[in-house]
């Protein structure tokens, strides 16, 4: 239990320094702006362990028990260092099944109820234009392979626990540890497992601005400030 609740303090730690690295970034989005909070959201089991523990203390449990779930939900084919991997040694990717847009069940009148600790895939998802008026989130090359760093070293942090959909993680978490490998098994819920990072993937042009942000990841997981 206690390495779980250092985890999930670095986690928060790694969440303050992309909070401080994209305090200076121009872009559109606001308050109430909500086109992007979809449920093609993914994030690792340690996020969602944060989210149940922040819905707990404000008393929000509802959320999970009178939200509309979809049947049909977007499921990721490779965890993000899967993916590096594979682009590393130049290996198709493979793509998601198309999967209709629905909205996150978090939200509540255009906000995000869980806005403190929503996961990084949500943080990162970031537009330059406002996206009710482009029709979908338009960000810049930099702030793609800045999501991407985050990913991977969250990834990382939960070594051994599973990646995907966040309905399918957070139901997961909330069943009963003794049931939860049954559980996987018997439903074939696609979650992934977690892995190590064989290769950072930032591009050249990037990494005069992208290394000392590493460096400071780094220094986070390993000193915890």
């Amino acid at each position: 239990m206690s390495e779980i609740l250092d985890k999930r303090q670095l986690l928060i730690k790694l969440y303050e320094v992309h909070d401080t690295l994209t305090r200076e970034w121009k872009i559109a989005c606001k308050k109430y702006c909500s086109e992007c909070c979809t449920d093609h959201i993914c994030m690792t089991g340690l996020e969602g362990r944060l989210i149940l523990e922040y819905l707990r203390i404000k008393k929000l449990q509802d959320f999970l028990n009178q939200a509309i779930r979809p049947d049909k939900r977007y499921h990721p084919k490779t965890t993000i260092n899967q993916e590096a991997w594979l682009a590393l040694h130049d290996k198709p990717i493979p793509e998601p099944e198309e999967t209709p847009l629905n909205r996150c069940i978090f939200l509540t009148s255009d906000q995000c109820s869980i806005y403190p600790v929503r996961p990084m895939s949500c943080r990162t998802m970031v537009s330059t234009l406002s996206c009710h008026n482009a029709g979908h989130a338009t960000m810049t090359t930099f702030q793609m392979s800045a999501a991407t760093l985050f990913y991977q070293f969250i990834e990382m942090l939960d070594l051994g626990g599973y990646y995907g959909n966040y309905l399918n993680i957070l139901e997961m978490l909330t069943t009963p540890p003794e049931t939860q490998s049954i559980q996987l098994v018997m439903t074939k819920t696609p979650l992934l497992r977690n892995n190590r990072i064989h290769h950072v993937m930032i591009p050249p042009e990037h990494r005069e601005e992208l290394i000392p942000v590493m460096n400071e990841i780094q220094n986070v997981l390993h000193t915890g400030k």
